[in-house]
C-alpha cells in the first residue's frame, strides 16, 4: 500500500510540474507536492523496502541508519509542506499580480515559524518527539491548522476572484484536484494522533484513493479542456508512417520509371531522326509520348519530394513574407474576380523552415483557389488563441466545401477530389507532415456549399513578436 501511494503521489507531482515548468503556480504546487511525497516515501522505505532488504539480503541495522533520514523527512512534511502549499495558493489567487512587492519581499517569512519551532523540535529528533511527546502533537496540530485554513481560503478565493471565464474553469479543476487530498491528510493525521486514537493511525493511507482519483481527473481534464498549462490530444495513426512507406515506394517507382522512360526517349529520338531523313513531319503521337514521359517524371519527383523525411532548418521568418512568397505571380495575375485578403499582424515571426513552410502555404492556397473556381473570396488571417498557448493561422474560402467523408480523408496520402493529371493527393498530407514536424497541428472545417477553413496552430515558443498592429492587404 505504501509503495502504491508513493508512486501515485509522485505521478501527480510530475504532472503538475511538467505541465508548465515556467509557471509559478505549477512550480510551487510541485514543490509542495514533492515535500508531501517525501513524507509518504519515507514510510514506504521504513515499512516495506528495509524489511524486504533485511529478509532477502540479510542486511542488518538498516533501520537504525535510516532513522535520521526518516526524522528529517517527517520534519519537512510537518513543518514545510503547508507553508509551501500556502505560497502556491497565493500564486493561485494571482497575488503576484495584484501585490507583486508583497509576494517578492514577504513570501519567505511564511517559513519563519517552522524555523523557530525547529530550535525546540529539532529535525534529527523528530521521530522521538513523534512517538513520545503530546506537546509535539498539540503544537503541530495548531501550527498546520493555521496553514490549512489559509491554504483553503486562498484556493477558494482564487476561483472566486477570477474574472476570465476560461481561467475560472481551469482553476475550479485545479481546486478539485489539490484541495481534498490536503484536507484529508491534515484531519487524518494531526487530530487523530493528538487525541491518541490509535486504531485510526493508518487512516491517512486512504488518501491514496483520493490521489488516484486526482491523477485520473487530471488526465481526463488535460484531454478534454486542458489544465495547468497542459493540453493533451489523442489521434490514432499508423505507427509505421504512411509517408515513409510512400517515399520508399516512390524511390522504387522512380528508379523503374527512369530506366523505362530513358528507353522510350531513346526510341522517340530515333523515330524523329528517321522522319527528318525522309522529310516527313513528326507525327503528333511522338509529341504525346514525350509529354506523357514528362508527366510521369513530374509525378514521381513530386511524390518523392513531398513524402520524404523532412529535415528542418529553422530561423525566424516574417509570417506575412512567407505568405506572399507562397503566392506565385501567375496566381496573382489569374485572380480576376477572386478576392484574396491577407490579415496578419505585421510583427509576427514564425521560427520555421522557410522553404517547407512556404511550400505548405502554397498547397493550401492553391486548394482554396481551385475550390472557389472563378468567383469568390479567400481570407488568410492570424491571431493568438484565447489560451495564449498557440498562434492560429486560418485559410478560409467560400468555395464548394466538402462533405463529412471528404473532410475525414483530406489529409490522407493520395486522397484528392480533383481529377486533373497535376493533382496526386499528396499536397495536404505533405502540409500536415510539415506542420507537425514544427510541433504544430493542422485541422479543417467544411460544409458543402459553405466553403472550407483550414487552421494551422503553432506553439507560442515557435512564434516571435516585433512591434504590433494589424494590416489588410488585398492582392
Amino acid at each position: 500500500m505504501e509503495i502504491a501511494f508513493t508512486i501515485v503521489l509522485l505521478i501527480l507531482v510530475l504532472l503538475f510540474y511538467f505541465s508548465n515548468r515556467d509557471n509559478n503556480v505549477n512550480k510551487w504546487c510541485s514543490i509542495a507536492g514533492f515535500i508531501f511525497w517525501l513524507g509518504v516515501a519515507k514510510e514506504a522505505v521504513l515499512f516495506n523496502i528495509i524489511p524486504y532488504l533485511h529478509t532477502t539480503l540479510h542486511i542488518d541495522n538498516l533501520e537504525r541508519y535510516f532513522m535520521p533520514v526518516y526524522s528529517v523527512c517527517t520534519w519537512a512534511l510537518y513543518s514545510l509542506a503547508m507553508p509551501t502549499a500556502v505560497i502556491y495558493s497565493l500564486y493561485f489567487c494571482n497575488m503576484s499580480e495584484s501585490r507583486p512587492e508583497f509576494m517578492h519581499k514577504t513570501k519567505w517569512l511564511i517559513y519563519a515559524p517552522a524555523l523557530l519551532l525547529s530550535f525546540y523540535f529539532t529535525p534529527l529528533a523528530f521521530r522521538a518527539f513523534q512517538l513520545s511527546s503530546l506537546l509535539f502533537w498539540i503544537v503541530y496540530t495548531v501550527y498546520n491548522f493555521i496553514f490549512v485554513v489559509l491554504y483553503t481560503f486562498f484556493i477558494i478565493n482564487g476561483v472566486r476572484i477570477e474574472t476570465d471565464s476560461k481561467a475560472k474553469i481551469q482553476k475550479k479543476m485545479v481546486r478539485l484536484i489539490s484541495l481534498p487530498p490536503v484536507l484529508y491528510w491534515y484531519f487524518t493525521v494531526f487530530p487523530i494522533h493528538t487525541l491518541r486514537i490509535t486504531h485510526l493511525f493508518k487512516l491517512w493511507w486512504g488518501n491514496a484513493i483520493l490521489l488516484l482519483i486526482s491523477v485520473i481527473a487530471f488526465i481526463i481534464m488535460a484531454f478534454k479542456y486542458g489544465i495547468m498549462g497542459l493540453k493533451l490530444s489523442g489521434e490514432t495513426y499508423h505507427w509505421n508512417s504512411d509517408m515513409n512507406l510512400i517515399n520508399k515506394g516512390a524511390e522504387y517507382t522512380s528508379h523503374m520509371l527512369k530506366n523505362q522512360t530513358s528507353k522510350m526517349e531513346w526510341c522517340i529520338e530515333n523515330l524523329k531522326a528517321q522522319f527528318e531523313q525522309t522529310d516527313n513531319e513528326n507525327p503528333e503521337e511522338l509529341s504525346i509520348l514525350s509529354r506523357s514521359i514528362a508527366t510521369l517524371r513530374d509525378y514521381t519527383d513530386k511524390i518523392k519530394r513531398q513524402s520524404e523525411s523532412i529535415y528542418l532548418m529553422e530561423k525566424p521568418c516574417k509570417l506575412k513574407e512567407l505568405l506572399e512568397a507562397a503566392l506565385p505571380v501567375s496566381l496573382k495575375e489569374s485572380l480576376n474576380n477572386i478576392q484574396l485578403q491577407i490579415d496578419v499582424p505585421d510583427g509576427v515571426f514564425w521560427i520555421c523552415d522557410k522553404n517547407h513552410m512556404t511550400e505548405a502555404f502554397l498547397n493550401i492556397i492553391m486548394n482554396a483557389f481551385e475550390a472557389v473556381v472563378e468567383r469568390g473570396r479567400i481570407e488568410i488571417f492570424g491571431e493568438f488563441d484565447k489560451s495564449g498557448m498557440s498562434y492560429q493561422l486560418c485559410f478560409r474560402d467560400d468555395g464548394a466545401g466538402m462533405d463529412e467523408e471528404e473532410l475525414k480523408n483530406m489529409f490522407k496520402p493520395y486522397f484528392t477530389t480533383k481529377s486533373t493529371e497535376k493533382n496526386f493527393g499528396l499536397g495536404l498530407a505533405y502540409c500536415k507532415n510539415v506542420i507537425e514536424k514544427h510541433g504544430g497541428s493542422i485541422t479543417a472545417k467544411s460544409e458543402p456549399g459553405k466553403g472550407t477553413t483550414i487552421t494551422i496552430q503553432l506553439p507560442t515558443k515557435k512564434v516571435a513578436m516585433s512591434g504590433s498592429g494589424r494590416s489588410d492587404q488585398d492582392v
